[in-house]
């Protein structure tokens, strides 16, 4: 498995479509970065999302090569290209294995995910074993994330109690931690963006100007 180097010991994970990556995506990665002290992101677009049909996404190397051109410039930031490289649909859980095999157990890895899809992670496949391959930062409003992921955890994580001293829910020993991190919610979104370029309307305020570009010069979107 191909994975970029020194990522070091703290790794966030931020899945996702990616179709394009935009501001948003962008500045989760930078706040839970710095929320959680973490050394590196790691972006890994989805190459078969079980969530939407595929007709309706773009060409994998697009989704991929606008990721690799937004953070290029951006510290800590790295692309892996890993689930194009399993067939099938691609579902976190293989994914997070795949990673906690590969990176080794001196590596902590943190699966960054939003409120909603927090909320739904009793669906997922292998629910159960999420937590024993990383840790959880649930991103949420500023104003009742908290108390929207603690009925989460309630509902679907039993033995997990709220540490106030370390602000997050934590397990049994050996599992992740789940981590609430609040921010404003994200103003921009990828479905708006593809809407915009189909419109003709500018979409330079919305994505890194590299992303701009290459969408321009693939004829994307329209």
């Amino acid at each position: 498995m191909e994975l970029p180097h020194n990522l070091g010991r703290r790794v966030g994970i931020l899945g996702g479509t990616f179709d394009p990556v935009h501001n948003g995506h962008l500045a989760v990665a930078e706040a839970v970065m710095q929320a959680l002290a973490l050394s590196s992101i790691l972006f890994i677009p989805a190459f078969l999302p079980p969530h939407k049909p595929t007709c309706a996404i773009s060409a994998f190397q697009h989704r991929a090569a606008m990721l690799e051109l937004a953070v290029a410039d951006r510290p800590g930031c790295a692309v892996s290209r890993l689930e194009a490289k399993r067939a099938g649909p691609s579902y976190s859980i293989d994914t997070l294995r795949t990673l906690a095999h590969g990176l080794g157990k001196e590596v902590r890895l943190f699966f960054i995910i939003g409120m909603d899809a927090f909320a739904e992670v009793f669906t997922w496949k292998g629910q159960e074993e999420l937590l024993d391959h990383a840790g959880f930062v649930v991103v949420g409003r500023p104003d009742h994330g908290k108390q929207s992921c603690g009925q989460t955890v309630a509902a679907n994580f039993p033995g997990y109690a709220f540490v106030e001293a370390l602000g997050s829910w934590q397990g049994k020993p050996g599992q992740g931690t789940i981590h609430p991190v609040a921010m404003p919610p994200v103003q921009v979104s990828s479905t708006g963006i593809r809407e915009a370029v189909r419109q003709g309307r500018p979409i330079r305020n919305l994505v890194p100007a590299a992303v701009a570009d290459y969408i321009e010069a693939h004829g994307l979107y329209r």
